[in-house]
């Protein structure tokens, strides 16, 4: 088994964990932490964007997502080179032992090619990614194990998020910061607070009901003290407005729901109330029952395209995922 520092120490202290180690790295001089700096500044730059509805924050949040990934990038073992039809033969006779494959492009004097690459050059910065990776979920065991210390029910968990009793919340903050000296309820770095949008502004949406299939595929039926009803939805490869259309064409007889983008949750139409039987919720119980439904991904609003090697573009009538758990 292959750890960084922060998971064996992890390991050690909320698994009980005793081991040997046989090998690795060390480093005997001082850890370089600039990276948390940076990471602040575009954390706070953000929520400064984002008070202001300024939509440049939807970048930050990309380049702060792709911290991650780009400090452990796999190799890339591939290449595309574009070059002129007239000097495409003297290319492919240069580079014949590297070509995957080519093509002429349409309405054009060129040649695509696409040619295996060498990793000997390849470049990461793995360290920082593993420990990026490793802190993520030390965040997360520091509140999971506080939790379940507290015999408290957690129902599900995500790589960043879980659902648990509302009343839990207070007796879990406090046991939290008398652990680690921190604040756990808030909108900093490394604080939590919660996910479900607001149905009405100022009111706090809490779970009512809530159906688990599997893996990233949830719903909640949401509730205020202003007896409002609305549904937060997850199902990993399928869009929102798929899934409510889905969900009303297979129950036409229940009540009908549909996407509001603007408020990110799934809203019901006509009269009912709370223990209704609401479309998207018998959609997400026949799932959880084992039923396998399909879902047309090209009935979203957005368009949906197929790309082609050449660059060419499609528009795909059809595209049906499958999912059954």
């Amino acid at each position: 088994m292959y750890v960084d520092h922060i998971t064996l120490q992890d390991l050690i202290k909320y698994q009980g964990v005793k081991c040997e180690v046989l090998q690795g790295y060390y480093y005997d001089g001082n850890r370089d932490i600039r990276i948390r700096d940076e990471v602040k500044k575009l954390f706070e730059l953000r929520l400064k964007y984002k008070k202001e509805g300024n939509p440049l924050q939807e970048n930050i949040k990309l380049i702060l997502n792709s911290i991650y990934g780009k400090t452990i990038l796999s190799p890339i073992e591939s290449k595309i080179t574009i070059v002129n039809d007239k000097d495409a033969i003297r290319y492919a006779i240069r580079n014949y032992n590297h070509i995957v494959k080519f093509e002429g492009l349409d309405g054009s004097d060129k040649t695509i090619f696409k040619l295996t690459k060498s990793i000997c050059r390849h470049f990461n910065f793995c360290p920082l990614g593993v420990n990026i990776l490793s802190m993520s979920k030390r965040i997360m065991c520091e509140v999971f194990c506080t939790a379940e210390d507290l015999g408290m029910d957690i129902f599900y968990s995500d790589t960043d998020s879980m659902h648990l009793y509302n009343e839990d919340i207070p007796r879990l903050a406090e046991e939290f910061e008398k652990r680690y000296g921190r604040v756990l309820i808030g909108k900093n770095l490394g604080q939590f607070h919660s996910d479900f949008a607001e149905i009405h502004p100022g009111k706090q949406s809490l779970a009512y009901k809530s159906i688990f299939c599997g893996k990233k595929t949830y719903i909640d039926l949401l509730t205020t003290d202003l007896n409002e009803v609305a549904f937060h939805c997850r199902m990993k490869g399928v869009k929102q407005d798929v899934i409510a259309l889905t969900a009303n064409e297979m129950f036409p007889d229940s009540v009908q729901c549909f996407y509001d983008e603007d408020k990110g949750l799934m809203v019901p139409q006509g009269k009912f109330d709370k223990d209704s039987e609401f479309s998207v919720m018998k959609l997400y119980k026949a799932l959880y029952d084992g039923q396998e439904i399909g879902f047309d991904l090209c009935k979203s609003s957005s368009p949906c395209f197929a790309e082609k090697f050449n660059f060419s573009l499609t528009t795909k009538t059809s595209f049906i995922r499958k999912l059954k758990f």
